[in-house]
C-alpha cells in the first residue's frame, strides 16, 4: 500500500499537547491572524481543528467557515478586502521563559507568499525570533492576552494597532529576521513550512525549513482564506504509483475470480 508521506522528514517531534502556560501566541497551537491596515482591525482564530504543533505533519485537509462568526462579521463591516491580509502561525518550544536561547527542534510553522526557497535563517537569528514570540517581553508579547480568550477553536476582534494585533504579527514577526513574506491578500494561496531550529548552538548553522508538499515533492499544500471567511487547508492527495495501481487491478481480477469459483461450486 502506498502512503502519503509529507515533504522530507528532517526531524522526529513527539506528538504532544502542552498545557496553556505560555508566552505570546499559545504554545503548540496553530492561529489565523487576519489584519486589516487602514481600520487597524484584527481577527484572529485559534485552530484546534488543525491539531498541535507538534503534531502537524500537512495530512489532512482542513475547512473551516467563519460567515456567521460574530467576530468575524464585525471585522468584516465596512472593510475594503484589498486593505485585509491573514496569515496562519503558530510555535512548539520547550523554553517558555523570556530567554534568548531555545532547544534543537524548537518549531514555527508559518505560511509564506514567496515563490522562492525562504531564505537562510541562523541560529542565532532563530532564537530572536523565538524570544519574540514565546516571551511577554517580545515583540509579540502582547498576544499573550489572547491566552485565556484564544485556545482551541475560538475567536476573538482586537482593534487598534497595538502589539496584541495583527499590525504586530504582520510588520515584526519574520520581517525583522528574513524576507520572508508570511502573509497575502483574502483569496491568495499561501504555501506552508515548517522551521526548526538546529541542533547546534552557535549562529554557523541555518534552520531547517521543510515546506509541506504532496508526495510527488512539487504539489504543495495550501492555505486559503476567503473574502467570506471560508479558510481551508488543502492537503495535496497522493498519486498512486504504477505498480501501486497494477497490483490493485490484479487483487481486484483475483477477488473476481474467487467468487466466480465459489458461485460455480
Amino acid at each position: 500500500m502506498n502512503f502519503k508521506f509529507k515533504a522530507l522528514v528532517v526531524a522526529t517531534v513527539t506528538a504532544m499537547t502542552l498545557p496553556g502556560t505560555a508566552s505570546a501566541l499559545t504554545n503548540n497551537e496553530l492561529f489565523l491572524v487576519a489584519y486589516d491596515s487602514v481600520a487597524a482591525k484584527t481577527f484572529v482564530a485559534a485552530l484546534g481543528d488543525a491539531g498541535s504543533v507538534s503534531a502537524f505533519n500537512g495530512a489532512t485537509s482542513l475547512s473551516r467557515n467563519f460567515a456567521s462568526d460574530t467576530n468575524w462579521t464585525n471585522f468584516k463591516s465596512g472593510a475594503t478586502d484589498s486593505n485585509i491580509t491573514y496569515q496562519v502561525i503558530g510555535f512548539y518550544s520547550s523554553n517558555t521563559a523570556a530567554a534568548t536561547s531555545y532547544n534543537a527542534n524548537d518549531i514555527i510553522l508559518a505560511t509564506s507568499n514567496l515563490a522562492t526557497p525562504l531564505p537562510a535563517l541562523r541560529n542565532l537569528a532563530y532564537n530572536a525570533l523565538m524570544a519574540d514570540m514565546v516571551s511577554p517581553a517580545g515583540i509579540n508579547g502582547g498576544f499573550q492576552s489572547l491566552n485565556s480568550a484564544v485556545t482551541g477553536q475560538s475567536t476573538r476582534l482586537v482593534s487598534g494597532a497595538g502589539s496584541d494585533s495583527g499590525a504586530a504579527v504582520g510588520s515584526n514577526l519574520f520581517t525583522k529576521y528574513t524576507s520572508f513574506d508570511a502573509d497575502a491578500t483574502l483569496g491568495t494561496d499561501l504555501n506552508f513550512y515548517k522551521i526548526a531550529r538546529g541542533a547546534t548552538s552557535g549562529n554557523s548553522i541555518d534552520s531547517i525549513k521543510t515546506q509541506f508538499l504532496g508526495e510527488d515533492l512539487t504539489s504543495m499544500d495550501k492555505w486559503n482564506l476567503s473574502s467570506q471567511g471560508l479558510l481551508t487547508y488543502t492537503s495535496v492527495a497522493a498519486v498512486p504509483e504504477a505498480d501501486s495501481t497494477a497490483m490493485m487491478i490484479a487483487g481486484l481480477g483475483l477477488m473476481g475470480f474467487i467468487a466466480r469459483r465459489r458461485k460455480s461450486a
